[in-house]
Parts: C-alpha cells; structure tokens; sequence
C-alpha cells in the first residue's frame, strides 16, 4: 500500500518535472546558422512589418522601432525567450505583432528576428 501511495505522488512530480524541463524549438541550431546582420537582415523586416505599417514609426506610437536602440530597448541579446520583441512577433494572444489586419510575420522573419537575437543583437 505504501509502495503504491509513493508511486502515485511520484508520478505527477515526474511528469512536472519532465514537462517543465522540455523546450522544442524548431528553429537553426546556432552553429549552422548563418550570421545575421542587423542592418541587411532584421532592420528591413522592421520597418516593413512595424515602422511602415503606421504602428511603430516616428509619430505613431508610443514604442519607436526607428533605430537600433529603440529596438533594443525591447530585446535581451543573445535570449530571445526573454526579449518582449520575440514574444510579441510569436505571441499566440491578443498581443501578438504585428496587429490585424496587418499579416504576421512569416517564419523565414521570425527566425531571422530569433537567430540575430541569438546571436548577441549586434548593430552590424
């Protein structure tokens, strides 16, 4: 009876434990990705997705991503789980960004927003 009373608390803590330890993240690993630049690569999804838009540009909202250190503000380099632009550009919530009507970014974006973070958000 104990045995099986040990077995029944074990299990649940088990599955937390597991559940809570497993991150899938589909995207490039580091070392076979290409380096990102943030003036070619992640500067252009930017402003066509969030400057040009009419949300985020120079009069539009309260948070500018018109330079590399608005967008900063907003970013956590080399963790993109813990940067407030990668949560809102994959967000599954009322939150997420760009808003509708506007399209979401595509997964080549994405990625690419992900892999430059990553890889420290240089200026470069």
């Amino acid at each position: 009876m104990k045995k099986r009373l040990r077995l029944l608390l074990f299990l649940p803590l088990l599955g937390l434990v597991c559940a809570s330890a497993c991150r899938h993240d589909p995207l490039t690993p580091l070392s076979d990705a290409p380096v990102i630049s943030f003036k070619n690569d992640v500067q252009p999804v930017i402003i066509s997705n969030c400057t040009e838009s009419g949300c985020h540009g120079a009069s539009d909202h309260e948070f500018k991503l018109l330079s590399y250190d608005n967008i900063m503000a907003k970013v956590k380099a080399g963790d993109p789980h813990a940067s407030d632009l990668y949560g809102a550009i994959t967000a599954n919530t009322i939150n997420t960004m760009p808003k509708p009507p506007n399209p979401r970014l595509t997964d080549t974006e994405i990625k690419t927003i992900y892999l430059w973070i990553l890889q420290g958000a240089k200026n470069n």
